[in-house]
């Protein structure tokens, strides 16, 4: 039987799963399929695994249960495990050592995951860019670690301000980001919605400098891409040196994990600033 990963979770948890073929890879193991949507082949890549897609009736029979780590929020492994192998070819199963919580994969994967930054496919050319990932994930209960709309507004008109040389660029998908229309700056470039696929998400990373957000996957794979990143949350040692694999630079501002919309947003910014203007 041949072994198929999947990676349906969260993104930031797909980095845990490339990481750890690219071990595999590096070791001469067998390299297992990988059942994914067609946006998250880039991170697979140079593994060369065979690619199944996730079936187009997947997103309506768990619809309603969010991401989370590896799998779904509210939905089991055996549950998972059993829907998929049902639709894969008869001789290919879903690894045992799939994980699908955000704790297994520490005892599955340790000392056998090989970080690195991902190629640029499409060569970008223009002014050099700060990056600003305005998470919204608007399900319970991933909602509480939002920081508010009010705060990115404020944070990018100052950048703007601040950094007329530069192009000031958001970045997400529609449905996990603030679309922040609102602001009218010349140097500023409303991008939510426009990064189709994980390898479109990857070449902006080109142009920055820095990249800006509270914690979550796109800040961190700016580390991995070697960009010096500021993120806002409630876990400074996880994101600046478990997490950063590249040792990049990186600024932190810690805030309680019950007040994502409740903090000093005057002080933050300004500390963004600093950290941009040593970037720069």
């Amino acid at each position: 039987m041949r072994e198929v990963f999947l990676d349906i979770g969260e993104l930031g948890w797909s980095l845990y799963l490339s990481a750890h073929m690219r071990w595999l890879k590096e070791n001469n193991y067998p390299i297992p399929a990988i059942m994914t949507s067609p946006g998250r082949k880039a991170l697979y890549n140079d593994m060369k695994p065979t690619f199944f897609k996730v079936p187009d009736e997947f997103y309506n029979d768990f619809s309603g249960r969010p991401q989370n780590c590896f799998a779904l929020y509210v939905a089991s492994g055996k549950e998972l495990r059993d829907y998929f192998n049902s639709r894969l070819p008869v001789d290919y199963a879903i690894s045992e050592s799939q994980p699908f919580d955000c704790h297994l994969y520490k005892k599955i994967y340790v000392r056998k995951m090989i970080f690195t930054s991902y190629p640029y496919e499409a060569k970008l050319r223009g002014q050099k860019e700060i990056l600003v990932f305005p998470r919204a994930r608007m399900a319970v209960p991933f909602d509480l670690r939002n920081l508010t709309r009010a705060f990115y507004i404020a944070l990018i008109n100052r950048l703007c301000e601040e950094f007329k040389n530069f192009t000031i660029r958001t970045l997400g998908t529609k449905t996990g980001a603030y679309d922040l229309t609102e602001i009218q700056k010349s140097n500023f470039i409303n991008f939510v919605g426009k990064t189709p696929t994980v390898q479109t998400l990857i070449d902006r990373y080109q142009l920055a400098i820095v990249t800006i957000g509270g914690q979550s996957a796109p800040p961190t794979l700016g580390l991995l891409q070697g960009i010096p990143t500021f993120m806002i949350g409630h876990e400074k040692d996880r994101h600046v040196r478990h997490e950063n694999w590249m040792n990049t630079k990186a600024g932190f501002y810690e805030i309680n994990k019950n007040n994502y919309d409740q903090f000093e947003f005057t002080d933050c910014i300004t500390q963004i600033v600093d950290f941009v203007e040593e970037c720069k």
